[in-house]
């Protein structure tokens, strides 16, 4: 059954996500969406849809899930191994003495060698001189079948906004000039007349980078883009390959390595080339994975890199984006405009999508502040990302929403700036409580503001003492679920507000909508 729900989806693919359409089709089916309130129609049918495609998918809640993300054992390679050597010496000796044929790729820098398996490798003596390890699948994240054909329901499309979403929205050429963006994925010269589903995966990456005619833009339309092709057309690699094209972009002089892809493989040869550019200071992007688990797929699994998971145009979390604590900053990844080889569009989603949003994000960065290295400008991505939901960092946005303006910003005092995070919702039994968070993302401290929460027509005030800069905090009230059950849901809304109305951007002030309760 779940190899037939893999066709399914691949077929899906190539019908309903990597739908070539037109930017005038595109941007008149954005105009003729519904109106309403975006956060209450995301709201209404998202807890119900998340236990059906669970329940579809053989996701997390029927026991099922693959566990392999969290014990570094992924898919392998079949018929290769990845040999590592404890030094040089041994390194070369074995060089200089390997059957024919059995070497298929080598790193000097790491002492790493891809190898093919067979009676050769097994009749070599142990040797505390070399270690034998797996080559692992790696792959561009799959989206589910159902969000494909569903999700409109559910979450409310980004679009052409992903850069408004992220603070972004006054990008202009120079940004991202004279930065170098490591790209590794499918390469940018393949075409849609090529085999593959995923063949033009790489060029939409790109557009998500450094695109700079729109609707398809990135943070980043100056950067030069470095080409690494480590995925064939059907989306797929290997961890020698992954390793081997890191090391390559830092010596090229990568500042940034968009890596929208991911492995349940922990490969010591990725780690090390990990290691090294990090070492480099260079910024390392990588996808949390969308297999809807509590677990992060490898890259971004390692520390340094910034995982990065999905969220709608209305900053909530797709179910499918893995959670964990590798998850570092979250994106837009949601029905995405993109480009697709041959002059055309399509609409992207999941985490691949986020995390070449954060690549362009951190490269435009760099070049509006170009003292900053690589590493320097990922960890202020993060530092000011805007919470998302209970105070403080979580596992299914990480520190929030990348949010490049308050990074851009972040030394401009006078800046007041109070804003709704995130509200949710959890009931035991007959007990329903609402949580709601706020956060500072000015650049001075507010004291006394007023925080008003109203569920089902009960309003409750609190008055914090101060907000400092970048502080999140969170309130809860009580609802009765019966009632709530015998409406079809509880109406729930949220302000918080500076005193004597000092707050400079109020549009992010207040929040209102609907959470659906089933009776």
């Amino acid at each position: 059954m779940r190899k037939l729900w893999y066709v399914l989806g691949g077929l899906a693919l190539l019908v309903l996500t990597w739908l070539m359409l037109d930017p005038a089709v595109l941007l008149e089916k954005r105009q003729k969406r519904v109106a309403g309130t975006a956060a209450q129609q995301a709201t209404v049918t998202r807890d119900s849809f998340k236990k059906d495609s669970d329940r579809a998918a053989g996701a997390e809640s029927d026991g099922k899930v693959d566990r392999s993300i969290e014990t570094g054992s992924g898919k392998e390679v079949p018929g290769e191994k990845i040999l590592r050597f404890k030094d040089a010496a041994a390194y070369r000796r074995f060089l200089a003495s390997a059957p024919r044929g059995v070497v298929l790729g080598q790193i000097d820098a790491l002492q790493a060698v891809r190898v093919k398996d067979g009676d050769w490798l097994k009749s070599m003596s142990a040797s505390s001189e070399m270690t034998v390890g797996s080559n692992y699948y790696v792959k561009t994240p799959e989206v589910p079948l159902e969000i494909r054909t569903m999700g409109d329901s559910v979450y409310r499309t980004v679009g052409a906004k992903a850069l408004e979403l992220m603070g972004a929205e006054g990008v202009s050429q120079d940004w991202g000039k004279n930065v170098k963006v490591a790209l590794l994925d499918t390469g940018l010269s393949q075409t849609d007349t090529q085999k593959g589903a995923e063949v033009g995966h790489g060029t939409s990456m790109a557009s998500l980078i450094s695109g700079a005619s729109r609707p398809a833009v990135g943070a980043a339309p100056g950067a030069k883009i470095l080409d690494f092709s480590v995925l064939d057309g059907e989306g797929q690699g290997n961890s020698f390959a992954l390793a081997e094209a890191i090391m390559k972009a830092v010596a090229q002089g990568a500042q940034v390595i968009n890596m929208s892809l991911g492995s349940a493989g922990d490969s010591s040869v990725v780690g090390d080339a990990v290691a090294y550019a990090l070492s480099r200071n260079v910024a390392l992007v990588a996808a949390a994975g969308n297999d809807g688990v509590n677990l992060v797929s490898y890259p971004a699994a390692y520390d340094g890199v910034v995982g990065v998971a999905s969220v709608d145009a209305d900053r909530q979390q797709l179910y499918f984006s893995n959670r964990g604590k590798s998850v570092d900053v979250a994106a837009p990844g949601f029905q995405v405009i993109a480009d697709w080889p041959g002059g055309k569009l399509v609409e992207v989603s999941g985490t691949s999508a986020s995390t070449a949003l954060v690549s362009g994000a951190i490269a435009a960065l760099i070049s509006k502040e170009p003292g900053l290295t690589g590493k320097q400008a990922a960890e202020l991505i993060q530092q000011y990302a805007d919470d998302t939901g209970v105070a403080g960092v979580d596992d299914e946005t990480g520190h929030g929403v990348v949010d490049l303006q308050r990074v851009l910003e972040r030394n401009q005092r006078g800046i007041i700036d109070l804003a709704i995070a995130g509200v949710t919702m959890t009931i035991n039994g007959n007990a329903g409580l609402i949580t709601v968070g706020v956060q500072n993302r000015g650049t001075e401290i507010v004291n006394s503001p007023t925080f008003e929460i109203m569920v089902g027509g009960s309003s409750r005030k609190f008055y914090p003492g101060s907000l400092a800069l970048g502080q999140s905090m969170a309130e809860a009230v009580q609802f009765d679920v019966i009632r709530a059950r015998q409406d079809g849901g509880v109406s729930v809304n949220a302000s918080i507000q500076a005193p004597r109305g000092t707050d400079q951007r109020p549009g992010n002030d207040m929040w209102s909508g609907w959470f659906k309760v089933s009776k």
